[in-house]
């Protein structure tokens, strides 16, 4: 009787013995991982070669997919990834990790992981899928994450309209190496991602998010300004009328705009005062035709 009270009671010891370190096995060590992660970091935009920076974008993505199966990630502040976007609303509820690598051809491809719980507190973790080659009225979609405008965004205002929770997102796309854009969007959760909603009023129109395309130097500024509920950016014109519509040579022409938030709809706002107070240089207009005479 004492022998089988003796080897039950080392059954029940070598179950918990196991059961520890499953459970030990099953924590992620977030500190290792972030440490990789930022050593391959750099590869993407200078490595020799567009195979290397490629080959590091896999690995890269690899280590994220051991670090974000793990819903305590969502918790966790990657202070030491400092190279690339990661936005996180305050809540923690949402994040967005983002990068881009650029390509010998001048193409950037622009990749984005979300990290988010839907409206039935599942944990989701979402990757990116951009859309491919010129995309057409592309103020006037509603997109998924396999249909996404492809930026690498540097804002996330959270916002609500009636009670439905929305994030504002800012981005920069270099479309190319004539024209660059900056990207006003939305996106919202449900029970997966929606990106745009019909919620910039543009004069007369209703658009699903606002892009600016302006010539490759410009400097273009588009920034959230919490003071007075905007989205603050330059007015873009031309750099003479010859070229009207042809956005690779538009630059701002020393009046702002805005997209004034009111509950939960942005309205445009034309000629605002500068609310940075930031002197923004008047182009100069050059004579009609291709070229300056």
């Amino acid at each position: 009787m004492k022998n089988r009270l003796l080897n039950k009671a080392i059954f029940i010891q070598s179950i918990f013995i196991l059961l520890s370190f499953s459970v030990s096995a099953q924590k992620t060590d977030f500190t290792y991982y972030e440490s990789e992660i930022q050593k391959i970091a750099p590869l993407l935009q200078n490595a020799k070669s567009d195979e290397e920076k490629l080959k590091a974008n896999a690995d890269f993505i690899e280590l994220w997919d051991l670090v974000l199966d793990d819903p305590k990630s969502m918790k966790y502040d990657f202070k030491m990834l400092t190279t690339f976007p990661i936005l996180t609303s305050k809540n923690k509820k949402l994040r967005i990790i983002n990068w881009y690598v650029p390509l010998s051809n001048n193409i950037n491809k622009y990749f984005a992981i979300v990290q988010y719980y839907n409206n039935r507190k599942e944990y989701k973790v979402e990757y990116l899928k951009p859309l491919e080659g010129e995309v057409k009225s592309a103020n006037s979609l509603k997109l998924n994450n396999s249909q996404w405008i492809g930026a690498l965004y540097y804002s996330l205002t959270p916002f609500k309209r009636g009670k439905k929770d929305y994030y504002l997102l800012l981005g920069w796309d270099g479309n190319d190496e004539r024209s660059n854009r900056k990207i006003m969007d939305v996106l919202s959760i449900s029970k997966s991602l929606t990106f745009g909603a019909p919620i910039f009023r543009y004069k007369k129109e209703r658009l699903h998010r606002y892009i600016l395309e302006y010539k490759e130097d410009a400097a273009i500024s588009v920034q959230f300004n919490k003071d007075i509920e905007s989205i603050v950016f330059p007015n873009l014109s031309p750099i003479n009328e010859d070229l009207t519509g042809l956005y690779d040579f538009y630059i701002p022409d020393g009046s702002i705009n805005a997209f004034e938030l009111k509950n939960g709809t942005f309205k445009f706002k034309e000629d605002i005062q500068n609310p940075q107070k930031v002197n923004i240089p008047n182009i100069k207009k050059i004579d009609s035709g291709l070229f300056p005479k």
